[in-house]
């Protein structure tokens, strides 16, 4: 095993010295199609929004580029409670309303060329919460987790020029609303699973020459 890992980091490295390593910054923006999954009795939608930020591409190999990003994403869902008579889902504000919660994404993106143009994208990414429009309260307790851990992956198409055009994923893997219910019956209710964060993203992206 130690012989076949040694053996690929080799093969590696040839590919790394053939390509020479560059290292370029950009900036990337889009829209959030987001929405949360899992909770009890969920009547959460899609919430359009938006994120940007920036990135550093370093080109290790001819086919393989490592992609530190930080990013400003507006998240959160919209809810539809006008049917029901008791908030039954974390997050309740008012029928018809919205969560929205904001953070600062730091990921590490692995950023692989599947042909001329064409790339997929993967890599985790590690989110602070900045601020969220849920009101603190007896029933929602001190609010929601102050971080988030996600995996992102995705495809993209660069033109020459440096514009690239992307589509990714990103799943939620902390429940966000931890906190409030650690201790509480919905726990060890069967019909309450995690509230995770799920993020549709169709952006854009500009590398500096």
């Amino acid at each position: 095993m130690k012989k076949a890992i040694s053996f690929l980091f080799l093969v590696f490295l040839g590919y790394g010295a053939q390509a020479q390593v560059t290292v370029k910054p950009g900036v990337r923006a889009g829209l959030n199609l987001a929405t949360l999954t899992g909770g009890y009795e969920n009547n959460a939608n899609t919430k359009a929004d938006f994120y940007v930020g920036g990135f550093v591409g370093i080109k290790l190999a001819s086919f393989y580029t490592l992609q530190p990003e930080i990013s400003y994403t507006r998240q959160g869902a919209n809810y539809d409670n006008s049917n029901i008579g008791y908030p039954a889902y974390p997050g309740y504000q008012e029928p018809e309303d919205d969560l929205s919660i904001q953070y600062l994404s730091l990921a590490v993106m692995n950023k692989f060329t599947i042909v001329d143009g064409f790339h997929g994208i993967v890599g985790p990414s590690l989110d602070f919460r900045l601020s969220d429009n849920l009101e603190d309260n007896d029933f929602y307790g001190d609010g929601l987790m102050d971080f988030d851990f996600a995996l992102n992956g995705g495809l993209g198409y660069t033109l020459p020029m440096g514009l690239t055009f992307e589509a990714r994923y990103k799943l939620g893997l902390v429940d966000i609303f931890g906190d409030i219910y650690e201790d509480d019956y919905y726990y060890e209710d069967d019909n309450y699973d995690f509230v995770l964060n799920s993020v549709f993203q169709l952006g854009v992206t500009y590398t500096f020459k």
